[in-house]
């Protein structure tokens, strides 16, 4: 894909839908009986992965332009799969399956693309084991993972200290605790997106959170009742935007219902950190936080450091952050923030890496990286690469809104994991491509 860009970007844009949520209320729409309306989902490649392993399981489900539609039996009359469930590139799909399937009375095998198959899922079957669930995997790390493979699972309660912050791995926890008998506690670290436990509330299982403690009441899945859901923007997607407009000078655009739940919006706590000029107008607190987020151009950003608590809440953004604060006035640190190597790909270098290239100097971290504010020199190459990471590809996509001249990016189709329709949203807001 080559990119090349003129002017400002101005108007306004809906992002799609969350990734998280969206993975999300398949899932528990599927396991309940009934017929769920799901609107505003995301449909990009991931969801596209999870939709399909439930069709599999016997769950009907049905896509419109704006929504989907979930028939299912119930998770008692799935279906025993007769092929290997395919998780395509979803570390979300891929871990919160491990245990979703630990509670059916059957075996199932996971297993996903080449990059799947390099990230660490021992960080789940351990916990998981720890209940009492029959899983293995490559190495006891790695996909294809099996579950109730010999024997059927009889899932057990759990106090679990979560050694890494991860929702997914949180949530995998949750989703296997549905099927126990006895309580399941889990103790954060840090507290991670809360995506799982607002919909179990909202499905009217019973789940506590004290802080960073969440208790969820043994035999949950008996207590759930999935309704209808309207899943808001994502603001991970509107990270891209939000850079682009205030780096891009005359820039100003309204990004419309997007999810702003504390747990994810770290990156608007950066932005005022920096100084920029955003201004964030809440519409509605459904079982998620939906606010339009306004931005401009903002000439002078200070250089911050990020890190401890904040990371969590804006791991997913730190590629297009990074490219942000290399226009700070400054030196600008990201710490804490190893979870990055295990990403789609190794974050620290893929963006370290890229960014160099175009001529920013940043410095890899073990834990993040350093950023030089300002410091611009030229172009090493004009090709450029996504190493078939959706968020590497969409940060580049910026830079070249940025550098007004024309770019190639190799692997771009990766966004299609998380913005089908990325280009035709920077199309829409007047950008020239």
């Amino acid at each position: 894909m080559k990119l090349k860009y003129n002017g400002p970007l101005t108007g306004e844009v809906s992002v799609p839908g969350d990734k998280s949520i969206t993975h999300r209320a398949i899932m528990l729409a599927s396991l309940n009986k009934g017929k769920t309306m799901i609107s505003k989902p995301l449909l990009g490649d991931d969801c596209i992965s999870t939709i399909n392993i439930f069709r599999k399981l016997g769950v009907n489900i049905s896509i419109e332009e704006d929504s989907v539609t979930v028939d299912s039996p119930g998770y008692e009359q799935f279906r025993e799969p007769d092929e290997i469930l395919y998780t395509g590139n979803s570390g979300t799909t891929t871990r919160l399956l491990c245990g979703l399937l630990a509670g059916l009375p059957f075996k199932t095998v996971l297993d996903g693309d080449a990059s799947i198959r390099q990230r660490p899922m021992g960080r789940v079957i351990e916990p998981l084991r720890q209940m009492g669930v029959n899983i293995k995997g490559r190495d006891n790390q790695f996909t294809p993972i099996i579950i109730n493979d010999g024997h059927i699972s009889k899932v057990q309660g759990i106090d679990y200290l979560m050694p890494v912050n991860s929702a997914q791995v949180k949530s995998a926890i949750l989703l296997a605790g549905l099927y126990a008998e006895r309580e399941v506690r889990i103790t954060e670290q840090d507290i991670s997106r809360n995506h799982t436990e607002l919909m179990f509330k909202e499905s009217d299982i019973n789940i506590d959170v004290d802080d960073k403690t969440i208790i969820l009441k043994p035999n949950g899945i008996h207590n759930l009742k999935m309704k209808d859901i309207h899943i808001p923007g994502d603001i991970s997607s509107a990270a891209f935007f939000i850079v682009a407009a205030l780096i891009i000078p005359g820039s100003k655009i309204t990004l419309n219902d997007v999810g702003t739940n504390v747990t994810r919006s770290g990156i608007l706590e950066v932005v005022k950190m920096m100084g920029g000029n955003i201004q964030v107008i809440d519409k509605a607190q459904h079982t998620e936080r939906i606010s339009d987020i306004i931005v401009s151009y903002t000439k002078d950003l200070r250089a911050i450091k990020i890190e401890g608590s904040l990371i969590p809440k804006l791991i997913d953004e730190i590629p297009v952050i990074a490219l942000l604060l290399a226009h700070a006035q400054g030196v600008s640190e990201i710490r804490d923030a190893e979870e990055l190597k295990v990403k789609e790909t190794n974050r620290i270098d893929t963006v370290v890496t890229e960014l160099n290239a175009l001529g920013y100097k940043i410095e890899p971290a073990i834990d993040g990286m350093i950023v030089y504010g300002k410091v611009k020199g030229e172009r090493t190459r004009h090709t450029f690469d996504s190493y078939g990471d959706h968020r590497i590809g969409m940060m580049l996509a910026v830079a070249a809104l940025i550098e007004a001249a024309e770019i190639e990016i190799n692997q771009f189709e990766a966004v299609n994991i998380s913005y089908p329709n990325f280009i035709e949203h920077i199309k829409q807001l007047e950008g020239e491509l």
